[in-house]
């Protein structure tokens, strides 16, 4: 089933990214979903970006995947150690490590590493609470015609379920009023897509 998948989505996932793929799912560790990941690929292929910045690196499997579907320089952030170790593992045994910088802490915290940079191309997948303040800090450092892709815009399909867990439900919530928040920015016209666990593709208007 998950070849299948694979091609009908025309994703070409080498061994590695399978095993890292398979480390995720075993160590409950979230990585964009397959049909994310098809579009992902599609974005950079139109887009062409000569240099990303990703939010959230968790063990690099989307920046892995960016890497190796584009010529582009990448900037990662990640704050978690266990995170941090697995991604510079997996960077290095994917060959890709010369291409791709990753800064260590909190987005909130690392912001001075890369003010003097600009971004074509700027995802964010990192602590759904803190996503309005990744936007509002990092869309300086955004290109003009530049595009901010935001992933779990639909959080599990819970943003349209009954939740009983109090601090679900309130992460919930922000993860919605990022959704109002991208739809009414008065700068970005965002298009948000039923796509994976719902994707949002953010550009100046």
């Amino acid at each position: 089933k998950d070849i299948y998948q694979h091609n009908l989505l025309n994703i070409n996932y080498n061994g590695y990214l399978l095993k890292m793929k398979e480390y995720a799912e075993t160590n409950d560790v979230p990585i964009m979903q397959d049909e994310g990941i098809a579009f992902l690929i599609m974005l950079l292929k139109v887009k062409r970006p000569k240099r990303i910045l990703e939010i959230g690196s968790a063990i690099g499997f989307s920046s892995s995947v960016m890497a190796l579907n584009s010529d582009a320089l990448i900037d990662t952030m990640e704050r978690d150690l266990k995170m941090i170790s697995e991604c510079k593992k997996n960077h290095e045994a994917l060959g890709i490590s010369n291409r791709i910088q990753l800064i260590e802490g909190d987005a909130l915290e690392t912001f001075e590493k890369v003010k003097d940079n600009k971004y074509d191309f700027i995802f964010i997948d990192a602590a759904k609470a803190q996503y309005i303040n990744f936007f509002e800090m990092y869309k300086t450092v955004l290109t003009e015609d530049g595009i901010i892709l935001s992933d779990n815009l639909y959080f599990h399909d819970l943003l349209f379920e009954e939740v009983n867990n109090r601090d679900l439900r309130q992460l919930v919530r922000k993860v919605g009023k990022y959704n109002d928040f991208l739809i009414n920015h008065q700068e970005f016209e965002t298009h948000i897509f039923k796509i994976g666990d719902g994707v949002g593709v953010s550009t100046r208007k």
